[in-house]
């Protein structure tokens, strides 16, 4: 029996991956997912892509873009766990700014529930600076690690 015979069809993985085939078939038109060998026009994957699958689907999961993710999964001459610590470093200030942003307006949230006054007042406007604040701040840092 050939090798490409042994290979699954995108049906198989997508079920082993718990995903769907369109989305298998994104991640190869982006570039996170080799092409696969083809029979018959239908594409046929090695074992090895449902690993691959498990850690773009984990790196989503916490957060990295599907660029950051490909920077991960590229071939360079740093280590992987290496690209995954430089990638982590640079998304905690990013996570950060969302806890902070989170925690207001669930502030502000609170404040509402319990509010029976028919507008906003000093004690919700605060969310907007810290809004625009976290934003300014993620420009900048984002205008540094590109220089």
């Amino acid at each position: 029996m050939n090798e490409v015979a042994l290979q699954m069809p995108i049906g198989e993985v997508a079920e082993r991956a718990g995903m769907s085939a369109s989305r298998i078939r994104f991640y190869e038109a982006r570039g996170l997912v080799p092409e696969p060998e083809r029979a018959g026009g239908k594409r046929r994957y090695g074992e090895e892509v449902l690993r691959r699958l498990a850690i773009i689907d984990a790196a989503q999961r916490v957060g990295f873009t599907l660029e950051e993710i490909r920077d991960l999964l590229g071939s360079r001459d740093e280590l992987a766990h290496e690209r995954l610590r430089q990638l982590a470093v640079l998304k905690l200030p990013e996570l950060d700014d969302l806890i902070a942003r989170a925690t207001s307006v669930r502030r502000v949230l609170r404040i509402c529930s319990r509010c029976s006054c028919d507008s906003f007042d000093e004690r919700v406007l605060p969310l907007r600076n810290h809004t625009a604040t976290s934003a300014a701040s993620r420009s900048r840092r984002r205008a540094s690690t590109t220089a």
